[in-house]
């Protein structure tokens, strides 16, 4: 296992589309992706260390096949968890470990090619996120109680207890 002085920056990502058939059959390597957000040099690192990875299977998102990276400055908490990503009536599974804001946020996103569904949660300290990421998850927050899935459940449990019970509401004989 590396030390934290081993670990690697954080990554940056870009993705582009377009709207023609083969418009993408330029993009050799990734050295051809134009370096639209470039890291900041030298980069500020919030201290926090997460394992990170991206797959369509869970098997290629095990923490051991995870690489190690060092957390940018306004993430300092780690993610792990699954979801689906779609694009019309295509769908593939994906399994990802990253860090992530405080906030813990993930509502999901769409964009005019795509819409991504995850779930998992945040975790505070260095690779906490080395956990299954296979488990069923609730939707990531790490500030809001999970009240309204508990309110749902009892909204929907009420009609059929009391069709269960034999009528409306009677709470004297």
């Amino acid at each position: 296992m590396q030390s934290s002085e081993d670990a690697l920056p954080p990554d940056y990502s870009v993705i582009r589309g377009c709207q023609t058939d083969w418009c993408n059959a330029e993009l050799m390597s990734h050295d051809t992706i134009p370096n639209l957000s470039p890291a900041p040099n030298p980069p500020t690192l919030s201290g926090t260390e997460c394992y990170a990875c991206l797959g369509t299977r869970p098997e290629d998102c095990t923490p051991r096949k995870s690489r190690r990276v060092q957390c940018h400055q306004d993430q300092s908490v780690c993610f792990q968890g699954n979801g689906e990503m779609s694009v019309d009536n295509f769908s593939v599974p994906v399994y990802i470990r990253t860090c992530h804001r405080p906030s813990c946020t993930i509502l999901g996103t769409t964009s005019p090619w795509t819409d991504i569904d995850l779930q998992g949660f945040c975790c505070e300290g260095s690779l906490c996120n080395g956990g299954s990421v296979t488990q069923p998850f609730t939707i990531a927050s790490a500030t809001a109680p999970l009240l309204a899935p508990h309110f749902l459940a009892l909204l929907l449990i009420i009609p059929l207890l009391v069709g269960t019970l034999g009528g409306p509401l009677c709470l004297s004989p």
